[in-house]
Protein backbone atom coordinates (compact mmCIF):
# COMPACT_ATOMS: atom_id res chain seq x y z
CA UNK A 1 0.00 0.00 0.00
CA UNK A 2 0.72 3.78 -0.36
CA UNK A 3 0.34 5.93 2.59
CA UNK A 4 1.56 9.38 3.48
CA UNK A 5 3.67 10.15 6.19
CA UNK A 6 4.15 13.17 8.11
CA UNK A 7 6.40 15.23 5.77
CA UNK A 8 3.78 14.55 2.47
CA UNK A 9 5.76 12.04 1.16
CA UNK A 10 4.25 8.56 -0.28
CA UNK A 11 5.72 5.42 1.09
CA UNK A 12 4.86 2.23 0.14
CA UNK A 13 4.85 -0.70 2.77
CA UNK A 14 3.24 -3.87 3.22
CA UNK A 15 0.38 -2.86 5.72
CA UNK A 16 -0.57 -4.17 8.46
CA UNK A 17 3.04 -3.53 9.37
CA UNK A 18 4.42 -6.59 11.43
CA UNK A 19 7.69 -6.11 11.88
CA UNK A 20 8.35 -2.44 13.29
CA UNK A 21 11.07 -0.45 14.33
CA UNK A 22 10.33 2.87 16.13
CA UNK A 23 12.82 5.29 16.20
CA UNK A 24 11.90 7.89 18.90
CA UNK A 25 10.71 7.03 22.33
CA UNK A 26 6.93 9.05 21.41
CA UNK A 27 6.23 6.16 18.84
CA UNK A 28 7.52 3.35 20.90
CA UNK A 29 5.35 4.97 23.64
CA UNK A 30 2.42 5.51 21.14
CA UNK A 31 2.98 1.78 19.92
CA UNK A 32 2.57 -0.15 23.53
CA UNK A 33 -0.34 2.08 24.37
CA UNK A 34 -2.27 1.11 21.28
CA UNK A 35 -1.81 -2.81 22.13
CA UNK A 36 1.34 -2.98 19.05
CA UNK A 37 4.04 -3.71 21.56
CA UNK A 38 4.40 -7.38 20.01
CA UNK A 39 4.53 -6.10 16.50
CA UNK A 40 7.84 -4.22 17.37
CA UNK A 41 11.29 -6.02 16.64
CA UNK A 42 13.51 -2.82 17.75
CA UNK A 43 13.75 0.47 18.92
CA UNK A 44 16.13 3.78 19.37
CA UNK A 45 18.43 3.58 22.63
CA UNK A 46 16.52 6.31 24.43
CA UNK A 47 13.00 4.40 23.84
CA UNK A 48 12.75 3.06 27.47
CA UNK A 49 9.15 3.18 28.56
CA UNK A 50 6.97 0.95 28.95
CA UNK A 51 9.33 -1.60 30.61
CA UNK A 52 8.29 -3.69 27.76
CA UNK A 53 10.42 -1.76 25.43
CA UNK A 54 13.72 -2.17 27.11
CA UNK A 55 13.58 -5.82 25.78
CA UNK A 56 13.79 -5.20 22.12
CA UNK A 57 16.76 -4.90 20.27
CA UNK A 58 18.32 -1.66 20.50
CA UNK A 59 19.88 -0.04 16.99
CA UNK A 60 21.71 3.05 18.67
CA UNK A 61 20.49 6.76 18.28
CA UNK A 62 21.14 9.99 16.26
CA UNK A 63 24.12 10.21 14.45
CA UNK A 64 25.40 6.88 15.78
CA UNK A 65 22.32 4.79 14.30
CA UNK A 66 23.34 1.06 14.03
CA UNK A 67 22.39 0.81 10.24
CA UNK A 68 23.09 -3.15 9.90
CA UNK A 69 21.31 -3.75 12.83
CA UNK A 70 18.38 -2.24 11.36
CA UNK A 71 18.69 -4.45 8.16
CA UNK A 72 19.31 -7.81 10.30
CA UNK A 73 15.47 -6.77 11.96
CA UNK A 74 14.00 -7.30 8.15
CA UNK A 75 11.21 -4.30 9.34
CA UNK A 76 8.66 -4.54 7.20
CA UNK A 77 8.05 -0.58 8.39
CA UNK A 78 10.69 1.70 10.32
CA UNK A 79 8.48 4.74 12.02
CA UNK A 80 11.12 7.61 12.38
CA UNK A 81 10.06 10.46 15.55
CA UNK A 82 10.99 14.22 14.08
CA UNK A 83 14.45 14.08 16.68
CA UNK A 84 15.73 12.70 13.29
CA UNK A 85 16.39 15.33 10.58
CA UNK A 86 15.80 14.68 6.95
CA UNK A 87 19.77 13.66 5.82
CA UNK A 88 19.32 10.72 8.34
CA UNK A 89 15.80 9.64 6.59
CA UNK A 90 17.42 9.68 3.33
CA UNK A 91 20.21 7.26 4.93
CA UNK A 92 17.02 4.89 5.80
CA UNK A 93 15.29 4.94 2.80
CA UNK A 94 18.89 3.93 0.78
CA UNK A 95 18.34 0.79 3.05
CA UNK A 96 15.51 -0.46 0.72
CA UNK A 97 13.17 -0.36 3.81
CA UNK A 98 9.70 1.43 4.15
CA UNK A 99 10.28 4.81 6.56
CA UNK A 100 7.45 6.53 7.64
CA UNK A 101 8.08 10.07 9.67
CA UNK A 102 5.65 11.05 12.61
CA UNK A 103 5.23 14.33 12.96
CA UNK A 104 5.14 15.76 16.36
CA UNK A 105 1.93 16.95 17.35
CA UNK A 106 0.97 20.42 18.31
CA UNK A 107 -2.01 19.87 20.07
CA UNK A 108 -4.30 17.12 21.94
CA UNK A 109 -6.47 16.95 18.45
CA UNK A 110 -2.79 16.04 17.06
CA UNK A 111 -2.09 13.40 19.31
CA UNK A 112 -5.49 11.93 18.50
CA UNK A 113 -4.78 11.97 15.01
CA UNK A 114 -1.38 10.54 15.03
CA UNK A 115 -2.55 7.66 17.59
CA UNK A 116 -4.99 6.69 14.61
CA UNK A 117 -2.74 6.71 11.97
CA UNK A 118 -0.14 4.39 13.69
CA UNK A 119 -3.28 2.26 14.47
CA UNK A 120 -4.02 1.82 10.81
CA UNK A 121 -0.01 1.29 10.04
CA UNK A 122 -0.63 -1.83 12.32
CA UNK A 123 -3.91 -2.99 12.34
CA UNK A 124 -4.53 -1.84 15.38
CA UNK A 125 -7.86 1.09 14.50
CA UNK A 126 -10.28 -0.13 17.00
CA UNK A 127 -7.47 0.60 19.64
CA UNK A 128 -6.27 3.38 18.91
CA UNK A 129 -9.75 4.76 18.35
CA UNK A 130 -10.44 3.54 21.84
CA UNK A 131 -7.40 4.80 23.73
CA UNK A 132 -7.63 8.57 21.64
CA UNK A 133 -11.26 8.86 22.81
CA UNK A 134 -9.95 7.92 26.98
CA UNK A 135 -7.08 10.48 26.58
CA UNK A 136 -10.07 13.29 25.40
CA UNK A 137 -12.07 12.63 28.06
CA UNK A 138 -9.26 12.98 30.50
CA UNK A 139 -8.19 16.10 28.86
CA UNK A 140 -11.34 17.25 29.01
CA UNK A 141 -11.95 16.24 32.79
CA UNK A 142 -8.89 18.32 33.82
CA UNK A 143 -10.03 21.26 31.65
CA UNK A 144 -13.56 21.39 33.32
CA UNK A 145 -11.90 21.62 36.70
CA UNK A 146 -9.59 24.56 35.59
CA UNK A 147 -11.79 26.47 34.54
CA UNK A 148 -12.87 26.91 37.81
CA UNK A 149 -9.50 28.32 39.07
CA UNK A 150 -9.61 31.79 40.36
CA UNK A 151 -5.68 32.78 39.76
CA UNK A 152 -3.50 32.49 37.07
CA UNK A 153 -0.14 31.05 38.61
CA UNK A 154 3.06 31.75 36.84
CA UNK A 155 5.25 29.36 36.29
CA UNK A 156 8.96 29.01 35.56
CA UNK A 157 9.73 25.33 33.78
CA UNK A 158 13.18 24.53 34.02
CA UNK A 159 14.83 22.17 31.02
CA UNK A 160 18.60 22.43 31.64
CA UNK A 161 20.64 24.48 34.89
CA UNK A 162 23.76 22.95 34.73
CA UNK A 163 25.06 26.67 34.33
CA UNK A 164 22.95 27.87 37.19
CA UNK A 165 23.08 31.72 35.96
CA UNK A 166 22.04 30.74 32.30
CA UNK A 167 19.43 28.17 32.95
CA UNK A 168 17.40 26.90 29.81
CA UNK A 169 13.42 27.23 30.00
CA UNK A 170 10.69 26.22 27.18
CA UNK A 171 8.77 29.12 25.29
CA UNK A 172 5.96 29.61 22.96
CA UNK A 173 5.35 26.95 20.54
CA UNK A 174 6.33 23.99 22.45
CA UNK A 175 3.91 21.53 23.96
CA UNK A 176 5.86 22.61 27.25
CA UNK A 177 4.05 26.28 26.88
CA UNK A 178 0.68 24.44 25.72
CA UNK A 179 0.86 22.28 29.09
CA UNK A 180 1.18 24.85 31.37
CA UNK A 181 -1.93 27.06 30.06
CA UNK A 182 -3.97 24.40 29.89
CA UNK A 183 -2.98 23.25 33.74
CA UNK A 184 -4.14 26.72 34.09
CA UNK A 185 -0.84 28.83 34.48
CA UNK A 186 0.88 31.21 32.98
CA UNK A 187 4.74 30.52 30.95
CA UNK A 188 6.99 32.97 32.44
CA UNK A 189 8.85 33.01 28.92
CA UNK A 190 5.35 33.37 27.18
CA UNK A 191 6.60 36.85 25.69
CA UNK A 192 9.61 35.85 24.01
CA UNK A 193 10.26 34.54 20.40
CA UNK A 194 12.46 31.50 20.92
CA UNK A 195 10.96 27.50 21.85
CA UNK A 196 13.36 26.66 24.23
CA UNK A 197 15.31 30.30 25.61
CA UNK A 198 18.05 30.57 27.79
CA UNK A 199 17.60 33.00 30.78
CA UNK A 200 19.56 34.96 32.87
CA UNK A 201 19.55 34.16 36.38
CA UNK A 202 18.86 38.16 36.80
CA UNK A 203 15.74 38.05 34.69
CA UNK A 204 14.08 34.81 36.88
CA UNK A 205 14.46 37.21 40.19
CA UNK A 206 13.17 40.03 38.59
CA UNK A 207 9.90 38.47 36.85
CA UNK A 208 9.32 36.38 40.55
CA UNK A 209 7.68 33.32 39.28
CA UNK A 210 5.03 32.11 41.64
CA UNK A 211 6.03 28.46 40.83
CA UNK A 212 9.09 26.54 40.14
CA UNK A 213 8.79 23.37 37.88
CA UNK A 214 12.24 21.32 37.82
CA UNK A 215 11.99 19.48 34.91
CA UNK A 216 15.37 19.11 35.35
CA UNK A 217 14.86 16.99 38.74
CA UNK A 218 16.37 13.81 36.99
CA UNK A 219 19.60 15.70 36.74
CA UNK A 220 19.88 15.80 40.67
CA UNK A 221 18.37 19.27 41.04
CA UNK A 222 15.83 19.66 43.90
CA UNK A 223 13.80 22.72 45.94
CA UNK A 224 17.11 22.93 48.13
CA UNK A 225 19.57 22.98 45.01
CA UNK A 226 17.45 26.49 43.62
CA UNK A 227 17.17 27.38 47.66
CA UNK A 228 21.08 27.82 47.68
CA UNK A 229 20.86 29.67 44.41
CA UNK A 230 22.21 33.13 45.22
CA UNK A 231 19.24 35.59 45.42
CA UNK A 232 16.78 33.22 44.61
CA UNK A 233 15.82 32.70 48.49
CA UNK A 234 13.87 36.16 47.69
CA UNK A 235 11.72 34.59 44.95
CA UNK A 236 8.21 33.65 45.81
CA UNK A 237 8.28 30.23 44.79
CA UNK A 238 10.73 29.86 47.18
CA UNK A 239 9.23 31.41 50.27
CA UNK A 240 5.90 29.62 49.43
CA UNK A 241 7.57 26.21 48.92
CA UNK A 242 5.97 25.81 45.47
CA UNK A 243 8.85 24.49 44.15
CA UNK A 244 8.21 21.26 42.16
CA UNK A 245 10.15 18.03 40.85
CA UNK A 246 8.79 16.94 37.30
CA UNK A 247 9.24 14.45 35.30
CA UNK A 248 10.07 15.61 31.77
CA UNK A 249 9.26 12.78 29.81
CA UNK A 250 5.87 13.38 30.44
CA UNK A 251 6.18 16.84 28.07
CA UNK A 252 9.06 16.40 26.07
CA UNK A 253 8.19 13.20 24.56
CA UNK A 254 5.19 13.80 22.17
CA UNK A 255 2.91 10.70 22.72
CA UNK A 256 0.20 9.26 24.79
CA UNK A 257 1.79 10.20 28.24
CA UNK A 258 1.47 13.68 27.52
CA UNK A 259 -2.34 13.49 29.11
CA UNK A 260 -0.22 12.44 32.08
CA UNK A 261 1.92 15.91 32.35
CA UNK A 262 -1.12 17.44 31.77
CA UNK A 263 -2.95 16.24 35.20
CA UNK A 264 0.13 16.00 36.69
CA UNK A 265 0.72 19.52 36.59
CA UNK A 266 -2.53 20.84 36.74
CA UNK A 267 -2.68 19.36 40.24
CA UNK A 268 0.61 20.90 41.16
CA UNK A 269 -0.64 24.35 39.98
CA UNK A 270 -4.25 24.43 41.55
CA UNK A 271 -4.18 21.42 44.22
CA UNK A 272 -7.32 23.12 45.75
CA UNK A 273 -9.23 22.38 42.35
CA UNK A 274 -8.01 18.30 42.94
CA UNK A 275 -7.89 18.06 46.47
CA UNK A 276 -11.25 15.95 47.08
CA UNK A 277 -10.60 13.18 45.16
CA UNK A 278 -6.72 13.31 44.32
CA UNK A 279 -7.43 12.78 40.49
CA UNK A 280 -7.95 14.97 37.57
CA UNK A 281 -9.60 11.70 35.73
Amino acid sequence: MEVLDGLGRKVRATLPARRVVTLGPSNTEALFAIGAGDQMVGRDDPSDFPAGAQSLKAVGSGPALDLEAIVALKPDLVLVAQIYGPEQIRTLEGLKVAVFLVRNPTSFAELYSTLQTLGGLTGREAEAQELAALLSRRVEAVLTRVRQATTRPVVYYELDATDPMQPWTAGPGTFLHLLIELSGGRNFAENLDQPFPRLSAETILRGNPDVIVLGDARYGVTAATVRGRAGWASLTAVKRGTIYPFDDNLASRPGPRLVDGLETLAKLLHPELFAADGDAR
